[in-house]
């Protein structure tokens, strides 16, 4: 009885923290990136549709506490912050929805954050087009930053 009620105030408690999360990120600024930031991320890059990602580009999180991850209705969710309006509610909030088993994923490359990098290859997936796909997505998103392994030494 007791495990059951300790169960419920943890998932009460999850819960609780997911919505603070959202509401959170749905009210702060959007990063003011440098202009070295912005040039890893779609937003700054020119040259990003001519750019494919490949197995060995490099990406991480283009700040940390941009994003949340949320698991809602058996989806994984990702709330975050680089569409927000300097207006305080000026923009609706528009999350991205992914199946659960890109959570794994969707967690590692929101975790990784400067100064680390992480290869789109190491992702937890089974194949390199869904590693790819969900890389992707969050990159036309602005909230990724990647560089080709060419580009460490900058």
């Amino acid at each position: 009885k007791i495990m059951e009620i300790a169960k419920h105030a943890c998932d009460m408690l999850d819960v609780a923290c997911d919505e603070m999360g959202k509401r959170f990120v749905s009210e702060r600024q959007p990063p003011a990136l440098t202009p070295s930031e912005a040039a890893m991320t779609s937003k700054g890059d020119a040259t990003a549709d001519e750019n494919p990602i490949l197995p060995n580009t490099m990406c991480r999180l283009v700040r940390p506490g941009i994003a949340r991850l949320v698991i809602e209705d058996d989806k994984c969710v990702i709330y975050h912050c680089a569409d927000n309006s300097r207006e305080h509610h000026g923009n609706p909030i528009s999350p991205m929805e992914f199946e659960m088993d890109d959570g794994a994923a969707l967690e590692q490359l929101l975790t990784t954050v400067e100064p680390h990098w992480i290869f789109v290859n190491d992702l937890f997936h089974d194949t390199i087009e869904d590693k790819i796909q969900i890389t992707q997505a969050l990159y036309d998103e602005g909230i990724i930053a990647m560089k080709q392994t060419g580009d460490i030494g900058e």
